[in-house]
């Protein structure tokens, strides 16, 4: 998931935007490692264009992504990655218009744009866990604590609200024992948490390494307590997958190449370089601990893929957060065959 999550709403004929004043284009180059020593002439991939745009600023947290897409330069394909940090519709008239060719998004912004007319299909599993950790200011030590205090989310029809009403129940809780309030992306939570102006609220674990050593406590870690909630799902349109279907398997089999290799402890050292060549202005020992924290947390399961179970789980608890006005039928918005292939 992006550092803040955008606006996820109307139809593509709404979206007059002029997509490259607003996008980033990064030019991937191949990765060393030996997971990508691929021969490229056997694949029957070389030349094929693959374009993914992530919902995010280039950030180092999205290298396991970037590395699956340089796996598939690596093989001959012409892959890249746009970046985008602004509304997730600019994705969406991108992908429809073929500049992209696939974009990654929660499934909750995915949905709501199929329900609104828009022809595509989550094919792939980018992040299977969320990077989040529920974290509270001095002096709640535990969701018990939560009632009565103020619980800051992005808005309080999205992704955050539903992460809220996961910990409010856990707790035991009700929304009404609670104030749940809008206060933007991460952000402006961040500051809001340290100023006080909200008492708890949803945060990458890099912002727990910030906070923690503050006094800030983690009561709830997305990543280990809610394996079932998917962050990032690419999605493409129907006709591209259609024609594509080869390659649609090769990024699902990059995709969990990737998760491999960040796994293996022999490579620490090269996917904190991968994700600083992403991200230069990061920091090289919190970058370090950052991954070493999402291992332990276990981000991205060996062989995990898309689980088609699972999406409608989160679908639901989206429409119970009020994220959905209703549920769409899985088959109708997503087609887990490419990552069936790719798992063998």
């Amino acid at each position: 998931m992006p550092m803040s999550t955008p606006s996820r709403s109307g139809p593509a004929s709404k979206l007059a935007v002029t997509a490259a004043s607003l996008v980033i284009a990064v030019t991937l180059t191949a990765c060393s490692s030996s997971s990508n020593k691929k021969d490229s002439g056997s694949t029957g991939l070389k030349g094929s264009r693959f374009t993914l745009m992530l919902q995010s600023t280039a950030n180092a947290n999205k290298v396991v992504e970037v590395h699956a897409v340089n796996e598939l330069k690596a093989q001959g394909v012409n892959a890249s990655v746009k970046w985008n940090a602004s509304s997730t519709n600019i994705a969406i008239t991108q992908l429809t218009n073929g500049n992209i060719d696939a974009y990654s998004e929660a499934v909750t912004g995915g949905v709501a744009a199929v329900q609104s007319g828009i022809k595509m299909k989550d094919f792939a599993l980018a992040q299977p866990r969320q990077d989040y950790v529920f974290l509270a200011k001095p002096g709640i030590n535990s969701l018990a604590d939560l009632k009565g205090k103020k619980i800051g989310v992005q808005d309080t029809t999205g992704v955050n609200y539903a992460q809220a009403l996961m910990v409010v129940q856990k707790a035991g809780l009700t929304p009404k024992d609670v104030d749940i309030i809008a206060v933007g992306g991460q952000s402006s939570r961040l500051p809001a948490l340290v100023a006080g102006r909200v008492d708890a609220t949803m945060l990458s674990h890099s912002a727990e390494q910030q906070l923690g050593p503050k006094g800030f406590k983690t009561l709830f870690d997305y990543t280990k307590e809610a394996s079932n909630l998917y962050d990032d799902n690419v999605f493409a349109t129907p006709d591209w997958l259609s024609k594509n279907s080869a390659l649609a398997v090769a990024f699902n089999k990059a995709l969990l190449d990737s998760f491999s290799w960040f796994n293996d402890p022999a490579n620490k050292d090269a996917v904190v370089t991968e994700a600083l060549a992403i991200d230069p202005a990061a920091d090289k020992a919190r970058t370090a601990t950052l991954f070493d924290n999402l291992r332990t947390a276990g981000a991205y399961p060996n062989g995990t893929v898309l689980d088609p179970t699972l999406l409608d789980e989160q679908q639901n608890l989206y429409k119970a957060a009020g994220a959905l006005k209703e549920t769409t039928p899985v088959n109708q918005w997503a087609d887990d065959s490419f990552a069936k292939q790719a798992k063998g």
